[in-house]
């Protein structure tokens, strides 16, 4: 029987075996390892979108302290950024075949509803075609990775307590 991290990673594989990104099992396997590991860190948040009984696509992140900083980073912390707590969206998947429905803006809309951080951080390939979409969305560029993809970061509604 699937568990919900099997069920996680086979839609990854189904995203990710596309270009750009070329993934296979085992880079599948290695993502269902990370997403388990990152569920246990405080601020682990999973958003997910089902078609009938079957995953459509999920989003996942976790809060990051303040000072963190992706430690793939080629480029150093914003100012703006620099020591203050953000929300790292480590994945948003949604499956071909659901692709233009809504899906992931509302995944992304959910996963970072009511988050306490004032700024949410995400890596995109700017050769894949969500780069553009996120900034459709209103993400800015602010950095890139060693291996490539860029940082993209987008202010947090504020919450107000009381």
């Amino acid at each position: 029987m699937r568990d919900r991290w099997d069920e996680l990673a086979a839609a990854y594989l189904s995203v990710y075996r596309e270009p750009p990104y070329g993934e296979n099992e085992a880079d599948a396997a290695r993502f269902r390892e990370t997403v388990v590991q990152h569920s246990s860190l405080p601020g682990f948040a999973l958003a997910t979108v089902r078609d009938g009984e079957a995953l459509g696509g999920f989003a996942y992140g976790v809060g990051r302290e303040a000072g963190w900083w992706h430690p793939a980073a080629a480029t150093p912390v914003p100012p703006g950024l620099a020591g203050r707590p953000l929300f790292y969206v480590y994945e948003l998947a949604v499956l071909p075949a659901l692709r233009g429905r809504g899906h992931g803006g509302g995944l992304l809309r959910d996963l970072l509803a009511g988050r306490p951080e004032p700024f949410a951080v995400l890596a995109a390939a700017p050769a894949a075609p969500a780069y553009a979409m996120y900034l459709r969305w209103g993400w800015e560029p602010i950095g890139a990775l060693t291996a490539g993809p860029a940082l993209l970061a987008q202010p947090l509604p504020v919450r107000v307590h009381g």
